[in-house]
């Protein structure tokens, strides 16, 4: 982000708090401005309620005056960070949310940002076997640490925050040893960690990386030594015996063993085989446009003027403006207008910059996005957002596009999402972006208020008046200060309230009109507060109540049902309290039955929801929690794949919940509220309370089975590793199992094979402890598929067995069928057929048993490859029949692609005509659900068609 002619601001937290702008520091002020900016910073671009900075900042010691004193703090801050801003001038960097305040920031202006981005690029250097880089890059971002993190700020709020950024620390510090362990190169940090025991003797992990450090040395005597003090300290200080990871080093050492794991090596790279040239795509992303646009037709002939000042295309438009002046709607309205000049089509993204509900998009997602589009295969998108940019700008050099970027919020993410020429980019902002004007020459297009005519029009549109009251609707429009939404919100209540005059709805409205006159909506947005006030009290009671209500919702949108369950009502009643809403033009409806507000009138919300006593704000909450808790756990339970035995129990179940009564209607469902859900599990693992934590991990628990059927695996991941955190902090057995186990296999999905089976092995010893066979039964199968796929077949093979064994004891027949269908491939990979088909179709009858449907078709899938290996050619066809039938059934596209790749390579094997056609089903599939064996299929196609004979 850049201010005041370009300088950009460097923000500093690892150290003494600093702001750096141009190679100068900026003068921070007074010790508790500095501590007031350290709270906004922490939590940047994310709003910030007063009562929490005055709580950071003085806790029990606040003075009366506090309030007061915020604001001054923050005037203050916000002269220092924009020293250039006109005294009226609204505030860019730090800006009023609601009852608080929001510090923009840049993720690259912060180096805290660039110490987890560069941790992050180290897990990833790690997860694919490159030790010597994972290490030099968390080198690289340990140097950007400078001392002790938020110096010079005094207080209980940043003495918490150092103790977490120095855990932090410590953790990287940890995971640099124990890569340069793996690379054989401890010796040089007998030193580093024998400092860092010094100061965290309670830290068993420091002990033992001290110990291998030494044992590289050759100093085995003094690793031993670590370890009778470690054990010391523990006994003394916690009285508890060291871990077994510290005993099993001590017994190494003791035997003579080398005591380091045996290093991950670098995956084989196999050269791809050549792709089938992609279909041609043209993408049409550009949502549908308004089906009016008044009062600015000089803005759309200054558009038109632009583009034919550059008919060889490469013009960057920018529609630039306050909050709801309708720089969308305009954009929006040109774009479809002109898009014939520009045949290659159109790409179109929200980027979410001023979206209070979510972080805005990185320009790394966006190109994700852009370039799947384009029809570039998930696994050749490159990591980096600079390979990112030059790939997309390599696509679309030669086409003539449209690309749409609304809502974004600075310069510096943009510039990697400009393609060149003959293409015309389109941005719609609050800000001016100057950068961009700077470094793309970008043209800049600004609107304003609309004029008085063209207010009444909106006015007598909207609102179906005649023109007998056109002298009121033009003092209206005066009120509204001619804004699109506030002439939007008044004209509503005019057409939901036929008996309503304007006149009365000007005098109700006159004495707000100083506080609407000054509707920057930049900086601060009480005058909206009066004008959304001023709608809701034309509500009848109920709609009015949900506005609040809807305040406490995390997600994006909301139904009917929900709202039912939060307000305690009949779902037709919440029903027509939406559709008032919406008729007020505080709601609009997404799509059929979902209901979304506008960024500001969802800030007006939340501030409604703050305002409710916390008894009702905390019922209501909790209704909304367990709302999305059974209704996820009805879905779960309807679709065809076999899960665990966790008992799903929310305290207030809804009275009303969606019709679901199939596999079709549970995944629609979980489609259309899988971001309610997630952003409903986020909210609850974000406090303390229990009954809360318990939703934290439930909830994605419930999905879990849903992303596995989409393939949707980085949100998988991403979940469970938040599930995971509330589970240790309950530390409920049956919590962390799950949790765990779910962790493991999702890991497994990106071949993170260590940290997987690592957690796996902790999901059994968790199971072993509660005495939990089912559990045992479970992870015991998984540990051994990971390993059969690692070819540590013996090892497979035992912990199989193991797994049959407890699965009969429990009486766990889901369990016991999956071990017999996974020895059944055991014995496949060993090419002993017989044995193979006997545990198959064993498997197959215990599926069929359990109503496990996916499961049945899955080993109907592999019977078919043994059947097929064996020569057994009609036979493997009838079973993979089998399988794409039962998978049908299931309503599983997964399952149902399984199947036609297996079809397909039996008819190839027998030379039959047909294995191209169920190829290519198979293709459509995957690539659908963007699954990884799309490519692989992709491969395979181009080679059979290759070597078809030519016609």
């Amino acid at each position: 982000m850049e201010y005041d002619g370009g300088e950009p601001l460097r923000f500093e937290v690892l150290g003494l708090l600093r702001v750096v702008r141009g190679g100068r520091e900026v003068d921070l002020g007074a010790a508790k401005q500095r501590a007031v900016l350290a709270v906004l910073l922490l939590a940047r671009n994310t709003p910030v309620s007063r009562d929490h900075i005055i709580e950071a900042v003085w806790g029990d010691a606040a003075p009366t005056s506090a309030v007061n004193l915020v604001q001054t703090y923050v005037a203050g801050l916000r002269r220092a960070l924009e020293p250039s801003r006109a005294r009226r001038a609204p505030a860019e960097t730090l800006t009023s949310v609601g009852d608080g305040y929001l510090l923009r920031v840049d993720p690259s202006a912060v180096d805290l940002d660039a110490f987890e981005r560069g941790v992050a690029a180290a897990s990833r250097l790690r997860s694919t076997g490159d030790l010597e880089a994972a290490a030099r890059v968390l080198d690289e971002v340990l140097a950007l640490w400078r001392g002790e993190p938020l110096g010079g700020v005094t207080g209980l709020f940043a003495e918490v925050e150092r103790g977490r950024l120095g855990e932090r620390r410590l953790a990287v510090l940890e995971e640099r040893a124990e890569l340069l362990l793996l690379i054989g190169r401890g010796a040089e940090l007998v030193q580093e960690l024998g400092a860092l025991v010094a100061e965290h003797p309670l830290r068993e992990r420091v002990h033992g990386l001290l110990m291998r450090s030494l044992c590289q040395a050759g100093r085995q005597a003094e690793a031993l030594a670590v370890y009778r003090e470690a054990r010391r300290v523990l006994v003394e200080e916690l009285g508890v015996e060291p871990g077994p990871e510290l005993r099993r080093l001590q017994q190494a050492v003791l035997s003579g063993e080398n005591p380091e794991p045996e290093r991950p090596t670098r995956p084989m790279v196999i050269p791809p085989q050549p792709a089938e040239p992609a279909l041609p795509t043209t993408p049409a992303q550009l949502p549908r446009a308004p089906v009016s646009l008044i009062g600015r037709d000089a803005e759309l002939a200054k558009l038109d003027g632009l583009l034919a000042s550059h008919p060889s295309g490469g013009l960057v438009l920018v529609v630039t403006g306050p909050a709801g002046v309708g720089k969308t709607a305009l954009a929006l309205h040109w774009a479809h207008r002109v898009r014939d000049e520009f045949p290659d089509g159109q790409l179109y993204v929200d980027l979410h910059g001023y979206d209070p509900n979510q972080e805005p998009l990185g320009a790394g997602e966006v190109l994700n996005r852009f370039l799947r589009t384009l029809g570039v295969p998930s696994a050749d998108i490159p990591v980096t957002v600079e390979e990112r940019s030059a790939l997309f700008r390599t696509l679309v050099a030669d086409r003539r596009m449209v690309v749409m970027l609304d809502n974004a919020r600075g310069s510096t993410e943009l510039m990697a999402l400009l393609p060149g020429s003959p293409s015309c980019v389109v941005v719609t902002s609050r800000r001016r972006l100057v950068g961009l004007v700077a470094h793309a020459e970008a043209k800049l297009v600004e609107l304003d208020m609309l004029d008085t005519d063209a207010a009444v029009e909106v006015l007598g549109r909207v609102a179906g008046r005649d023109g007998a009251e056109v002298g009121a609707l033009r003092r209206l429009a005066v009120l509204c200060d001619g804004l699109p939404l506030a002439l939007r919100i008044a004209a509503a209540r005019l057409a939901v309230s036929p008996s309503l005059r304007a006149a009365e709805l000007v005098a109700e409205l006159d004495d707000e009109h100083g506080r609407l006159a000054a509707l920057g909506l930049e900086d601060e947005d009480s005058t909206v507060r009066a004008a959304l006030d001023a709608s809701r009290r034309a509500l009848s009671p109920l709609p009015a109540r949900l506005l609040a209500l809807l305040g406490l919702h995390p997600g994006p949108d909301v139904t009917a049902h929900v709202v039912a369950a939060m307000a305690r009502v009949r779902v037709s009643e919440a029903q027509r309290a939406l559709d008032a809403l919406t008729a007020a033009n505080l709601l609009s409806v997404n799509e059929n039955g979902r209901y979304g507000a506008h960024d500001l009138v969802r800030v007006y919300t939340r501030t409604l929801a703050a305002e409710l006593a916390p008894a009702q704000r905390h019922e209501a909450t909790s209704r909304m929690l367990d709302f999305y808790l059974h209704c996820a756990d009805l879905a779960d339970g309807l679709l065809p794949v076999g899960r665990g035995s966790v008992r799903v129990a929310p305290e207030l179940v809804p009275l009303e919940v969606p019709r679901l009564t199939g596999s079709g209607d549970a995944i629609a469902w979980l489609d259309a509220e899988q971001g309610n859900i997630i952003a409903a599990a986020e909210f609850a693992g974000e406090g303390t309370e229990r009954a809360w934590l318990v939703h934290a991990w439930q909830l994605p628990y419930t999905l879990s089975r849903f992303f596995w059927l989409r393939t949707d695996r980085s949100t998988w991941l991403r979940t469970t590793e938040a599930a995971m955190r509330a589970a240790t902090s309950l530390g409920d057995p049956e919590a962390r199992f799950v949790t765990l186990f779910n962790l493991g296999v999702a890991l497994n999905q990106f071949h993170r094979t260590d940290e997987a089976l690592e957690r796996l092995r902790e999901a059994l010893e968790v199971a072993r402890g509660s005495g939990d066979v089912s559990a045992q039964a479970r992870a015991l199968t998984t540990v051994a598929d990971m390993l059969h796929g690692l070819g540590r077949l013996d090892e497979s093979e035992r912990f199989y067995r193991e797994a049959l064994e407890v699965s009969r004891t429990a009486g766990a027949r889901w369990a016991e069928a999956t071990a017999h269908h996974n020895l059944g491939l055991l014995y496949l990979s060993k090419r002993r057929y017989d044995e193979a088909k006997k545990w198959l179709r064993a498997a197959v009858e215990m599926y069929r048993e359990v109503g496990e449907q996916c499961g049945e078709s899955t080993c109907h899938v592999d019977l078919a490859a043994v059947l097929m290996e064996s020569g057994e050619l009609s036979d493997a066809v009838s079973s993979a029949r089998t399988a794409l039938s039962v998978a049908s059934a299931a309503m599983s596209p997964y399952h149902q692609a399984l199947a036609h790749d297996r079809l397909a390579a039996v008819f190839d094997r027998q030379g039959m005509a047909g294995a191209l056609a169920h190829w290519q089903r198979a293709l459509a599939l995957f690539t659908e659900l963007n699954a990884p064996e799309a490519d692989r299929v992709r491969a395979q196609l181009a080679r059979t068609r290759s070597t078809a004979p030519t016609p």
